[in-house]
């Protein structure tokens, strides 16, 4: 080959492998990527809930948590009250909720009833979950749920 013709099959050759290397994703596993690993036997703490696009901070005051089990079972401590349910969730990222039930115990603290009642209707809204970072999102129905691991 001639140095022109080398040139000429060469560059068009750069150019595309350049042109897909930036359009690659990042491989599973690197930080900011999401992932949707099993859910069983995890433990998580919540971090913020609302609207989706319009997170608040969970109150400090309280913890928060959330359980996954490996008999499809969910359940946590809600602040004041205890939650339980059941739960169905795929490595695609699908999840669901159902069952939810809780202790009906009053708090008297200011927000914690109401932050409570967004948690369980996020949780009886979830239809998706991904972790990015360390935190689990869920998302559904309008509603999020940003948590930690325990």
């Amino acid at each position: 080959m001639t140095g022109r013709t080398l040139r000429t099959w060469l560059l068009p050759v750069i150019v595309a492998l350049l042109a897909a290397a930036g359009c690659a994703s990042p491989a599973p596993g690197e930080p900011g990527t999401p992932t949707h690993p099993p859910l069983a036997e995890t433990s998580w703490q919540l971090q913020s809930l609302g609207a989706t696009g319009a997170l608040r901070s969970a109150l400090s005051t309280v913890e928060v948590t959330l359980e996954f089990s490996d008999d499809s079972r969910v359940s946590g401590k809600a602040a004041c009250n205890s939650y339980f349910g059941q739960y169905v969730s795929a490595t695609d990222g699908a999840l669901s909720v159902s069952a939810l039930g809780s202790t009906k115990m009053f708090c008297n603290e200011p927000g914690v009833m109401q932050q409570e009642q967004d948690l369980l209707n996020a949780l009886s809204k979830a239809e998706r979950y991904e972790v990015s970072d360390g935190l689990l999102r869920i998302t559904g129905g309008g509603m999020e749920l940003v948590l930690a691991a325990a």
